[in-house]
């Protein structure tokens, strides 16, 4: 299950949390940008990895970009996207 911020919420109907298919976290992007293109178009890059302004959180620890899609995902995780904190 995969918790939207709520400035993205209008792009998957409202929800707070989507059911996504897959066994990494690579195939659980295709299977939002599939579900839900909208969103897709605004989370994900023209490779279909997570955009790099947003942050992906898996049971409470921040994913490194570098290693996201390879990331597995078992049943029962927790997992958030977040816009990346910036300034300076």
């Amino acid at each position: 299950m995969l918790q939207i911020p709520r400035q993205l919420r209008a792009y998957c109907g409202g929800r707070a949390f989507i059911e996504l298919e897959g066994e990494l976290v690579s195939a659980l992007l295709a299977d939002l940008a599939v579900q839900f293109p909208e969103l897709g178009s605004r989370v994900l890059d023209a490779s279909g990895a997570l955009a790099p302004h947003l942050v992906m959180i898996q049971n409470g620890v921040v994913l490194r970009a570098s290693e996201i899609a390879g990331v597995r995902v078992s049943a029962g995780d927790e997992l958030r996207i977040f816009t990346a904190a910036s300034g300076g």
